[in-house]
């Protein structure tokens, strides 16, 4: 399978294309061409965190998201040294591709929330859905049958079990890492996760490290597919831990649950694509906003797409036994519409459609990263919505047992259809870091679902 071209263009805004200033911490006084030692520095893309810049950045990107990249935002290609093995059981990962999730882009833009900030440590490399080979084993690594050369997809959770915490917290105890609730300690110390912590990297650079209970050998997926494990694993999670109901196994007893996922990107497709993978026959209507993206929906098994809210709205509507309502000063919404809505972007408008439009009694499972969100929520109380949140990682229950979400991913993706989605449509080294990050902020502009970085030599 060939991958699409790396992209190396310069980037067309003459004030975009400027090298930001040296900020603290950089190796060398410019960031394209220092070298330390007769050697250059491991290249890294970086966020540091500066009170004035994120405001600004923050201000600027809600009129123009691209500006966010410039020299006076909060991201910075720069030279580093590579971070140590911290203890004998990690291994050096040589970054083959490393995508571009939603999460990454609401850092960039300074849209995610404060209440974040505790759990952060900077300046961070970013980079968590990775892929990539061993270049260096830890002896204990290597004892646990890990070698160099070996291909790995790699679950960048840092809960108990990495950060050499024993005894683990109640939650890693029981599989649920991605609660760990002492993601601030350990030898990694602050950082939740690889690409967000600072003593372990991440892929937007050459190499980062990683503990050997992360890694995981994806077969024969190519490179090209096995990057979307971890958004993929996103997605499945939510599936297989609020799957929709046959008939008779409804809250109400009644029939299959109406599914409505909104959101057509990334993570919309891949839940598509996870409901249909877990043997969900029943109907998948998707809301999304680019022609391009409804037709991945359709790849991945959507039965029916709609390109604006008033289609879905009228299509809820037209269920049996529903109703549309518009009060006089508040948006409309239905009664009877879908009683199962995934919202796979996590935005103010798509958590009000999804609020409007699921029936009474029924479920919303929020995937999509939602931060700082204002809707009305009168519906929750008022008709007995339920609303549940899904991070990545974990057990989960699958084949009548409890297993890793990745072990479980990387199984349902070898089937057949999963590599033909084709959804990794960019690729760009990473000194074109702002031309990679400008295409996966304007979709409809650059046709974009999955962007990657490739760092290369």
């Amino acid at each position: 399978m060939s991958g699409p071209p790396v992209h190396r263009s310069f980037f067309a805004d003459p004030f975009l294309a400027l090298d930001p200033a040296p900020l603290p911490g950089t190796r060398g006084a410019f960031p394209g061409t220092s070298r330390t030692g007769g050697e250059r520095a491991l290249r890294a893309i970086r966020f540091h965190y500066r009170p004035a810049r994120y405001l600004w950045t923050r201000w600027v990107a809600k009129r123009r998201p691209a500006l966010a990249l410039g020299p006076l935002g909060c991201i910075s290609l720069d030279d580093v040294e590579p971070p140590a093995l911290p203890g004998p059981d990690w291994v050096r990962v040589e970054t083959t591709l490393s995508g571009i999730c939603g999460s990454d882009l609401a850092a960039v833009t300074a849209h995610d929330s404060f209440t974040l900030e505790p759990f952060g440590a900077y300046p961070f490399t970013f980079g968590h859905e990775n892929v990539g080979r061993i270049v260096e084993t830890g002896p204990e690594a290597a004892r646990a049958g890990w070698s160099v050369g070996e291909r790995v997809v790699v679950n960048p959770m840092l809960a108990c079990a990495q950060r050499g915490l024993e005894p683990p917290c109640a939650a890693c105890a029981r599989g649920e890492y991605g609660l760990c609730r002492r993601t601030t300690d350990g030898i990694t110390g602050n950082g939740p996760m690889i690409g967000y912590c600072p003593a372990v990297g991440g892929g937007w650079s050459r190499w980062f490290v990683a503990h050997v209970s992360q890694l995981h050998r994806p077969g024969d997926l190519p490179d090209e597919v096995a990057v979307l494990t971890d958004p993929f694993a996103s997605a499945l999670r939510g599936v297989l831990l609020h799957p929709p109901a046959r008939a008779g196994e409804t809250p109400d007893g009644g029939e299959d649950d109406v599914v409505l996922v909104i959101g057509a990107g990334s993570i919309g497709a891949l839940t598509v694509k996870a409901l249909r993978l877990t043997g969900w026959t029943g109907t998948i209507a998707v809301l999304g906003r680019y022609r391009f993206q409804l037709e991945l929906a359709e790849r991945a098994g959507a039965d029916l797409v709609f390109g604006s809210r008033k289609e879905a709205y009228d299509w809820a509507a037209s269920l049996p036994g529903a109703r549309a309502f518009k009060p006089t000063l508040a948006p409309r919404f239905v009664e009877g519409g879908p009683s199962l809505v995934y919202d796979t972007v996590g935005s103010a408008g798509s958590i009000s459609d999804a609020l409007a439009l699921t029936r009474e009694g029924g479920r919303i499972v929020l995937v999509g990263a939602a931060a700082r969100l204002s809707a009305d929520w009168t519906r929750v109380w008022y008709r007995q919505l339920s609303v549940a949140g899904v991070f990545a990682y974990g057990l989960v229950p699958y084949d009548g047992r409890r297993r890793d979400i990745y072990d479980v991913s990387l199984e349902l993706m070898q089937r057949d259809g999963f590599a033909e989605l084709g959804m990794l449509t960019h690729v760009f080294d990473l000194e074109d870091y702002r031309a990679g990050l400008s295409a996966a902020l304007d979709k409809d502009g650059h046709r974009s679902i999955k962007v990657a970085f490739k760092p290369g030599d």
